[in-house]
């Protein structure tokens, strides 16, 4: 008995690690390696709570959120690159670093400081869809095929070296915040075996290809603009790639700068506008686009409450006679 709680004991003690990580896709592999007893956690560091809403109210990082519910240690790091915050990483001490959604650049002498290196979880098929927003580009490129690739971080943007490729089929209808849900459990369900393996030195990692890789970028608010000749697929795609940041918009002149489509649905049958505009019918609210039309479920004018499309055409009479169509 004694024996086998030494052996435990020597497998924790050489698997000490630290934690990087802010969003949602990070919180179930991180779980995974909080309860898996071949791990010990020194500490977790996350971005600091952040004011939201029209309060102002500071809400925590959700890797925050669980990391303080599981009584671990809790680092907030705003900017892990100055040389105060990597000091004090660096006092914590640990053998290993598991990164995941954390949003920041790791510095060299962060990236350095590991005998194996930082592990890093990024939620596509390295190379392609490097960079920040690999869900949302995934969707809107139409990928049939997406997944988890566990790489060792180096300087530059997700082109370290891979250690293992989880694969996951993408589901026609889904939402960006469904395919992450969907990859972060992908990903917590091999991380463990994977970062013990790793440590230990018996895994091998096998440098990135160049053909196919793809960059993408942090999205902006003026990325989910809808103009008049974007075509009636990508503007489906748009929608499900963009939510919830930045969403799908349309400027409609003269009417509304900023006309937020909360939800919207494909028209099946005999309507069909011409690219750009907008019209009443039957109570619902139909957008022209390039090759289709797509009906405006419900709207959310900028500064204004949600509403149906309906609704918000029949406030907007006047104007939509006149001004009834979206921007180019």
């Amino acid at each position: 008995m004694h024996g086998t709680a030494r052996r435990c004991e020597d497998i924790v003690t050489s698997n000490r690690l630290i934690l990087f990580g802010s969003g949602g896709f990070a919180v179930p592999s991180f779980r995974a390696l909080a309860s898996d007893p071949r791990f010990d956690i020194a500490a977790v560091v996350t971005a600091p709570p952040r004011a939201a809403g029209r309060s102002g109210a500071l809400t925590p990082t959700p890797v925050d959120t669980w990391a303080s519910g599981a009584g671990l240690r809790v680092v907030h790091a705003a900017k892990v690159r100055d040389a105060a915050e990597i000091e004090r990483i660096t006092s914590i001490g640990a053998e290993g670093a598991l990164l995941a959604d954390f949003g920041q650049i790791i510095p060299a002498e962060l990236l350095d400081l590991y005998p194996r290196g930082i592990v890093n979880l990024h939620p596509s098929l390295l190379p392609r869809h490097r960079g920040a927003s690999p869900i949302p580009a995934t969707i809107l490129a139409g990928d049939r095929e997406t997944g988890v690739s566990t790489i060792v971080m180096d300087q530059g943007v997700d082109t370290g070296p891979i250690i293992a490729v989880q694969h996951l089929r993408t589901r026609p209808a889904v939402t960006a915040a469904e395919l992450e849900a969907e990859l972060a459990e992908l990903a917590a369900v091999g991380v463990a075996d994977t970062l013990v393996t790793w440590l230990q030195g018996s895994e091998a990692a096998a440098p990135q290809g160049v053909v196919g890789a793809t960059q993408t970028k942090r999205l902006a608010r003026a990325d989910g603009r809808i103009g008049a000749q974007t075509s009636w697929e990508l503007a489906q795609r748009m929608w499900r790639a963009y939510q919830p940041w930045p969403g799908v918009w349309v400027e409609i002149p003269g009417v509304v700068d900023r006309l937020i489509l909360s939800s919207i649905s494909a028209v099946e049958g005999d309507a069909s506008l011409a690219a750009g505009a907008l019209e009443l019918h039957d109570d619902a609210l139909l957008l022209g686009l390039a090759g289709g039309t797509v009906r405006l479920d419900r709207v959310t004018p900028a500064g204004g409450k949600s509403m149906t499309g309906g609704e918000f055409a029949r406030g907007r009479q006047g104007e939509l006679a006149a001004h009834g169509r979206i921007a180019e």
